[in-house]
């Protein structure tokens, strides 16, 4: 699946914050073993040389070219490890910055404030990200549609980061992709059912 963005027909997607390359990194040394994840980094065309630093920014292509390393030595599609990647992120998001996330009793309380209040405060904290924007429709109690806007389009990422957020709550989310941008859609749609 190729990104818009290196076809031409869109500008690159803004840099990324290190503490998501170090979480990417902690997730390929999980899943590869920290020796070949050595290797499959030092196969990697990036523009980085040096360690990756949590409040410091770096370029989105050297997060794509990890990526696809990992999928490559997973023998896996790169949606499959961008879910299992964002699951595996959200509780360490969590455990990272606790107070994002203890002040809401419940998974869609703090779904619906991740873009106008977690997102100003990360912000604030790391200078210079660019988080993605949501909007939402709250249809119900128990349903909650979110949409996802992004340069990046990493709405696989998405997807498992929302099921982290079930994980970390210990309340279950039923999620379905309902548009897709990379399917000519103008964002990316999920449609949230939530247990209780």
């Amino acid at each position: 699946m190729a990104d818009e963005w290196s076809r031409g027909t869109h500008p690159p997607p803004h840099p990324m914050k290190g503490i998501v390359f170090n979480l990417l990194e902690q997730f390929a040394s999980l899943k590869l073993g920290e020796a070949r994840y050595e290797q499959v980094r030092s196969a990697c065309p990036l523009m980085t040389r040096t360690p990756f630093e949590p409040t410091e920014t770096y370029p989105f292509e050297d997060l794509l070219a990890i990526l696809k390393g990992v999928v490559e030595a997973l023998d896996v599609t790169r949606d499959e490890v961008l879910r299992e990647f964002g699951l595996f992120s959200f509780p360490k998001f969590a455990g990272l910055f606790p107070a994002y996330v203890v002040r809401y009793p419940h998974p869609k309380e703090f779904l619906l404030a991740v873009d106008s209040i977690i997102h100003a405060e990360v912000g604030k904290r790391f200078k210079g990200a660019s988080p993605p924007r949501f909007t939402y429709k709250d249809p119900s109690s128990n349903r909650l549609v979110m949409e996802y806007h992004s340069q990046r389009g990493l709405c696989s990422f998405m997807e498992g980061l929302i099921q982290g957020v079930a994980e970390v709550f210990k309340s279950p989310i039923r999620c379905k992709q309902t548009r897709c941008r990379h399917r000519g859609d103008p964002a990316c749609e999920f449609d949230l059912r939530f247990s209780k």
